[in-house]
């Protein structure tokens, strides 16, 4: 066992700490950009590789400081305090490993899905464990960048819908208009029609016919300027 360990317990310790809390913060952008639909494959890549350090160097150190590798020379008090820092770490990564599968967990939630284990094939059972984890690794990346795939064009179509609703408002107003200007048009034709026939009972039939002409005139040219 390297004696580098024991010299600089202090600062190893220190260093896996502050690791620790930068990771909290990771985890907490990770969980954002699941939310906010964003690939997230590269981010999950970084994580797992840092967890897995994390785990190393913690077993180093419990090694390191079992009963059975510890300096002779160490008082006992002392072995106890660092034993109990070292088991406490050990506790604080493992909970991080498990907010991370959770966090993970939920990416598939979110998107509808659950992560579930692949079924193994007949080609899978002929595999060893590293070509299973790396097929495992594979399939999950692929699946990961179908939904995420999905999800963004589920996003895209929201927002289409409601643009599409706008659109729907603005060409009810339009029809509102056009109905008030039609109701406006039936009121004068009436009025017109009223004063034709008043008109009528007073004049010959060729002043008739050419009142008549024009009204419908003016009709015309009225629906083509409100259009």
């Amino acid at each position: 066992m390297s004696s580098e360990i024991y010299l600089e317990y202090s600062s190893i310790i220190q260093r896996q700490e502050n690791s620790v809390k930068n990771m909290h913060k990771k985890l907490s952008d990770y969980e954002t950009e699941i939310e906010v639909g964003s690939n997230t494959i590269k981010m999950e890549s970084e994580i797992e590789k840092e967890l897995s350090s994390y785990k190393k160097a913690h077993r180093e150190l419990e090694i390191a400081y079992s009963n059975q590798n510890a300096p002779s020379q160490m008082p006992p008090d002392e072995l106890d305090r660092r034993q109990k820092e070292i088991q406490i770490l050990g506790q604080n990564i493992q909970e991080l490993h498990q907010n991370y599968q959770k966090i993970k967990d939920k990416k598939y939630e979110f998107k509808g899905q659950k992560n579930n284990d692949y079924q193994p094939t007949e080609d899978m059972k002929t595999m060893t464990n590293s070509e299973l984890l790396q097929y495992q690794k594979e399939k999950m990346q692929k699946q990961d960048e179908q939904l995420d795939e999905i999800y963004m064009d589920a996003k895209k179509g929201i927002v289409i819908a409601k643009e599409t609703g706008k659109i729907l408002d603005e060409q009810n107003k339009q029809l509102d208009d056009l109905q008030n200007d039609m109701d406006r048009l039936d009121s004068k034709l009436k009025r017109g029609a009223k004063r034709f026939a008043d008109y009528a009972g007073k004049r010959s039939g060729y002043c008739i016919v050419i009142i008549l002409v024009i009204e419908v005139i003016a009709a015309i040219l009225f629906l083509t300027l409100i259009k």
